[in-house]
This record gives structure tokens, C-alpha cells and sequence, in this order.
């Protein structure tokens, strides 16, 4: 947050966009568990229905972050956009 230089003017889309990225850590967990499975199935076709099932998974948080930071991006100033560009980049912007 410090890094972009959040003001409190933009704790209302920053906040929004926050919840957006820790429900989306919270399903990732759900996603390594599935992935768990995956080293414990049995047969070469349920290993990768179950990776199927775990990119499914990703890809629907990934459409989940998307509106939020399209919102949150959108509220940037030019210079604040430029260090977005920088700090939020891979893994749904999580870093």
C-alpha cells in the first residue's frame, strides 16, 4: 500500500480491491488441496481431472480479481498508475 502511495481518498477502492485479493488467497488454498489429490490419485486420468478441477478453479479467481482491479486501476492518478504497473504485477496481482 505504501509502495503505490495510498491516500485516503482511495481507501474505498483500495479496500474493495484488499477483499477481492483475500478471498482469492483463501480459494487458493482450497486449490492446493486439490492439487493434494491430484499426487494421490490413482490413475493417470484422475490425476489430471483433478488438475483440470484446479485450473478451473484459478482461472474463476482470476475473472473474480479482474472487475476489482479494473475499478481499483481506474481510480489511479497518471504517477500512481506508473507504480501499479511496477508493484502489481503476476499471480492476480497478489504481490
Amino acid at each position: 500500500m505504501s509502495e503505490l502511495g495510498i491516500t485516503d481518498a482511495h481507501m474505498t477502492e483500495w479496500n474493495a480491491y484488499a477483499g477481492t485479493i483475500k478471498s482469492n488467497f483463501q480459494g487458493m488454498q482450497g486449490m492446493w488441496q486439490t492439487m493434494k489429490a491430484m499426487y494421490e490419485a490413482k490413475t493417470p486420468s484422475d490425476r489430471l481431472d483433478t488438475q483440470i478441477a484446479a485450473m478451473d478453479s484459478r482461472v474463476a479467481a482470476l475473472k473474480e480479481i479482474k472487475p476489482a482491479l479494473e475499478k481499483r486501476y481506474a481510480s489511479l492518478s497518471v504517477e500512481h498508475k506508473k507504480k501499479a504497473d511496477e508493484v502489481l504485477t503476476g499471480m492476480g496481482c497478489m504481490m
